[in-house]
């Protein structure tokens, strides 16, 4: 009885091993981590263009719904209902425009230009750097 339960055993460990050692070498394992429905990460085929506009779209719906979720809570209270849309255009209107300041700017660009410099020693084509610098800066805007 003892030696069927080892062979099962040994069995189940080897055919494990090479099921880990083919995935492994099959290159894209690690690619795929996060890759879950969770992943903030554009898709692979997106390139990334509209990122701005489709960020910009997320935050304003993102507000609205904690808007109209606050007006409920206040409707259950039996408070006065508020005008979302209005509350939304003063909080997306009233936003400071953010400037920064020559040494910020000139760190970022020193950063794309160091993420161009990586890119021609691998013989890959070189970013846009100002559109790879403003995206950077508008990342530091909260």
């Amino acid at each position: 009885m003892g030696t069927a339960i080892t062979i099962v055993v040994f069995t189940l460990v080897v055919v494990s091993g090479l099921v880990a050692i083919g995935v492994l070498l099959n290159g894209k394992a690690f690619d795929q981590i996060g890759a879950g429905g969770m992943d903030l990460r554009p898709p692979a085929g997106s390139g990334g263009s509209g990122g701005a506009e489709e960020s910009a779209a997320l935050r304003e719906d993102d507000i609205r719904q904690m808007l109209e979720a606050r007006n409920r809570r206040r409707v259950a209270r039996g408070e006065q209902a508020a005008d979302v849309d209005a509350e939304l255009r003063q909080l997306l209107d009233d936003r400071p425009a953010r400037s920064h300041d020559a040494e910020t700017v000139a760190e970022a660009r020193a950063v794309v230009d160091a993420r161009n410099a990586r890119r021609r020693r691998r013989g890959e084509p070189e970013g846009d750097v100002e559109r790879e610098v403003a995206e950077l800066l508008e990342r530091l805007d909260p």
